[in-house]
């Protein structure tokens, strides 16, 4: 059967496409794979400054206490299946369609591991909410090292390829756009001790840290509410037990009374995430696919609109396939409509109708093309590195 060539509008489709798929292999690494680990005292140690941009875009920040786990294999795993499970959870409930905003890393929420030396020496709220703040602090400080560096004459210079800040990078080029949300600031989710991966529990707390939000945070209408002593010292005016599921639709209906009150402070539509590569890298993309028309412009959640009656075919990464071939999981419902992802992955290679040839895969071919003008990561690497980091 021959090959179906795709119109322009279905390359642009498989952009985008490609973009949902990085970001939620990007979200998935940082949960994970490579979470951002902090120490129980003072004072913030220096990371890499993947994790500083990371924490830019995002609506909230999820802690877990986990007692040291160097040589104790079951814990380490059990930690890891949770922290999978959070990820996937809130994936599933954040990305509902493909108008959702993926661009400069926006997501709900940046997890953060927080490191004691043993179960029985936990933080208290007061310490979880002064590493808040000495985190926020540390990214308000580092977010200007991520910018283009600049020779003497002014003129900004490519990085080395030395110079790697984690496995996904920087966006150097686009940096003014990676902002500290102020209700990251003011509002932080920290996980129960006694989570299991079936049942996520957590707290909602309010921080106290001064932040320009529209109006106070109200635990009113959160439901169900829950008990728990993991806190027995604490108001209940400011923080509040539920599940996972319940906090995700709170942040989210958060940030958009936020979006709401102050939409002069939201990025302009017309701004294109270039993914730390030169302008007009969509375009040249979308060029090496075949794409005739003008240039594609403004944010990558303005370009598909999905038919009356269209599916949605989220993507498919490593974590979300781990989960599903588990034992007794494959026949879960929450996984139906990823049993479509391989025509969804027919459609972004161009081959409706023909069978699934992994060589066929025009995706790595444009990154293979474009590392050589260092403006974007080849995807075969970073599977590597997943793998390897399992």
């Amino acid at each position: 059967m021959p090959r179906h060539q795709l119109t322009n509008q279905e390359i642009i489709r498989t952009v985008r496409h490609h973009q949902e798929e990085v970001h939620r292999r990007r979200q998935d690494y940082f949960f994970g794979f490579e979470p951002l680990d902090l120490p129980f005292s003072m004072p913030i140690p220096q990371v890499h400054l993947g994790h500083i941009q990371d924490s830019c875009n995002k609506s909230t920040a999820i802690y877990t206490i986990t007692p040291r786990l160097e040589g104790h294999k079951g814990a380490y795993s059990e930690e890891k299946a949770l922290r999978g499970d959070i990820i996937f959870t809130i994936y599933e409930q954040w990305f509902r369609n493909h108008n959702v905003d993926i661009d400069f890393g926006n997501f709900l929420a940046k997890l953060i591991r927080i490191e004691i030396p043993s179960n029985e020496q936990k933080p208290t709220i007061q310490v979880i909410t002064k590493i808040h703040k000495a985190w926020c602090d540390h990214v308000e400080a580092c977010l200007p090292l991520c910018v283009r560096k600049k020779d003497s004459r002014g003129m900004e210079i490519d990085d080395p390829y030395s110079e790697v800040h984690g496995a996904f990078g920087i966006n150097r080029r686009q940096n003014m756009y990676f902002k500290l949300r102020p209700l990251f600031q003011a509002l932080i989710m920290i996980v129960d001790t006694r989570s299991s991966e079936s049942n996520v529990i957590v707290h909602l707390l309010r921080t106290a840290i001064p932040s320009k939000l529209s109006a106070p945070i109200t635990f009113d209408d959160i439901s169900p509410k829950l008990e728990s002593d993991m806190f027995p010292h604490h108001e209940d005016i400011e923080i509040v037990t539920t599940t996972l599921s319940s906090a995700i639709d709170f942040i989210t209906s958060l940030e958009s009374r936020e979006k709401a009150a102050f939409p002069e402070s939201q990025r302009d539509p017309s701004v294109m995430d270039e993914q730390g590569a030169a302008p007009g890298y969509n375009t040249r993309y979308a060029k090496l696919l075949g794409y005739t028309g003008p240039d594609i412009r403004n944010s990558s959640s303005t370009w598909v609109k999905l038919a009356e009656g269209e599916d949605l075919l989220p993507p498919l990464t490593l974590i979300v396939t781990r989960k599903m071939t588990a034992a007794g999981m494959i026949d879960d419902p929450k996984f139906a409509r990823y049993r479509r992802s391989n025509e969804r992955d027919k459609y972004m290679l161009g081959t409706l109708g023909e069978p699934l040839s992994p060589k066929s895969n025009p995706l790595t071919a444009p990154h293979d093309v474009l590392d050589k003008d260092k403006e974007t990561k080849a995807a075969d690497p970073l599977e590597k590195q997943l793998e390897a980091s399992v």
